[in-house]
């Protein structure tokens, strides 16, 4: 091989290597991360229904903010996704059998319920758009699983929860015989 030839592949080799390391050190375009609510606060994300978001189901809904903002079209992406919707699935099925319905016992007629999943202190989130619609895509994974619950309420009261969970001096309480479930175990 003459010496043009050897510079040649030198330089060739040269310019691939170049390259890989340009793509590797260049950073990756990623909607950066947003911290909506306050430190203290509570926040309430009220599924109802479900979308495909990188790859997999994930419950959507809306985030109402504790200083009582509410983000339409979130998605909340990473943990207890697959619990939420599981949830959410029993409360439409529940909600399908009964309201409308009156209580035998009572002789009330039934409410429709709806679920919240509540967020101690702020929430992670990043704007994205998916078929040209803003989302609000809640990275679960980046709270801490002791600052998420989840609660079952009447509908109609959504709203009066999360500005309940804000007031000062509110606190949950358990009636008897009901029981609290933290991380699938009965306390």
């Amino acid at each position: 091989m003459g010496l043009a030839a050897r510079y040649a592949a030198a330089g060739v080799v040269t310019a691939l290597a170049v390259a890989a390391v340009l793509i590797l050190l260049l950073p990756q375009h990623q909607e950066p991360t947003h911290y909506a609510g306050t430190p203290n606060g509570y926040q309430g994300f009220i599924p109802h229904g479900v979308i495909d978001h990188n790859g997999r189901k994930n419950p959507t809904g809306h985030l109402i903010l504790d200083n009582r903002t509410t983000l339409h079209n979130t998605i909340w992406h990473g943990q207890y996704s697959d619990t939420i919707i599981e949830n959410h699935n029993q409360i439409v099925k529940l909600n399908s059998d009964f309201v409308g319905k009156i209580n035998p016992v009572n002789k009330q007629p039934y409410v429709p319920l709806q679920d919240v999943y509540v967020i101690k202190g702020q929430v992670p989130i990043k704007e994205v758009i998916i078929n040209g619609q803003i989302y609000y895509v809640i990275d679960a994974n980046k709270i801490h699983e002791a600052n998420i619950a989840g609660f079952y309420t009447y509908r109609e009261w959504v709203d009066d929860f999360v500005v309940a969970m804000n007031t000062p001096g509110t606190t949950a309480a358990r009636l008897p015989g009901t029981h609290l479930y933290l991380n699938g175990q009965i306390q």
